[in-house]
């Protein structure tokens, strides 16, 4: 089977997605598929050390999802962000690290918007909120993963370096700990502020975007909830509690998203750290 509307990309890479993917049109779910497959693409090919440029398959995709009206922009946006992970150089402060996480997160949210066939401008900024807040999610839990990579995605103002995190005594895991508990703080304020964008998404997708969401946010709490666990082990959520999110999202979307009472503007101080991206709030 070749790569083009080939979901079981998307079921071998990230079971959320692919399970919060089944509740989409056909129409939809084909252009999510071929977004995630670029991105999926690019990824792989960066963490094997390689510049992206002449991927066939990444350019054949890149036509594809570029006949969904997807700007060169935000093509260029997302392979910078994910070309930077090779010549990885730490992050300084929250700001720098958000400006990275929009662009290897938020991208792909305003990509799905396009997908979705939403052109509300407000909704953009939604969507960028709930890509930086999935990334701000995996960080955290890849944090021991990503440092045998020598990569360390906590900005270098938390003190958290390569000495300290090889050097695991209870003090220093602690210290890890509360910083990452810090950045899942802020992921949730972004999970948080996206929720108000739901009420943009075309009703017969909106379910798949919500249940994606609780998925994703439970992996932070999960995180929270199990102390150091995540250090020595990867945290994800189990079948039986992906149908209970999945069963609980469904129910609160009739109660709360059929009809959305979540319509609050959207905060341009989330969007401070991005000002010259394309789409942020200003």
């Amino acid at each position: 089977m070749g790569i083009v509307n080939n979901k079981d990309i998307i079921y071998k890479n990230s079971k959320t997605f692919f399970w919060a993917s089944q509740f989409l049109p056909k129409k939809i779910l084909n252009k999510v598929i071929n977004i995630y497959s670029f991105c999926r693409i690019h990824d792989d090919i960066v963490d094997e050390g390689m510049l992206i440029n002449n991927s066939k398959e990444a350019l054949e995709l890149e036509e594809i999802i570029k006949s969904y009206g997807i700007s060169k922009i935000l093509i260029d946006e997302l392979i910078n962000g994910i070309n930077s992970d090779i010549n990885f150089r730490r992050y300084k402060n929250n700001a720098d690290l958000l400006r990275y996480c929009y662009k290897v997160a938020g991208v792909v949210g305003l990509m799905m918007a396009q997908a979705l066939e939403i052109d509300n401008k407000e909704a953009k900024y939604f969507a960028i909120d709930l890509g930086i807040a999935m990334q701000l999610t995996n960080i955290a839990r890849d944090i021991s993963q990503d440092h045998i990579k020598k990569r360390i995605y906590l900005p270098e103002n938390t003190g958290v370096d390569h000495d300290l995190m090889n050097n695991m005594t209870h003090e220093n895991m602690c210290k890890i700990k509360n910083s990452v508990d810090n950045l899942l703080v802020k992921a949730d304020i972004y999970y948080s502020s996206s929720i108000n964008g739901l009420r943009f998404i075309p009703i017969k997708s909106r379910v798949s975007i919500l249940i994606a969401l609780r998925i994703y946010q439970a992996i932070g709490l999960k995180i929270k909830k199990t102390g150091i666990k995540f250090l020595s082990e990867n945290i994800y959520i189990s079948g039986p509690e992906k149908i209970f999110l999945i069963t609980k999202s469904i129910i609160e979307f009739f109660i709360f998203f059929l009809f959305p009472i979540h319509r609050k503007k959207h905060s341009k101080y989330l969007h401070e750290s991005l000002i010259g991206l394309s789409d942020v709030h200003k």
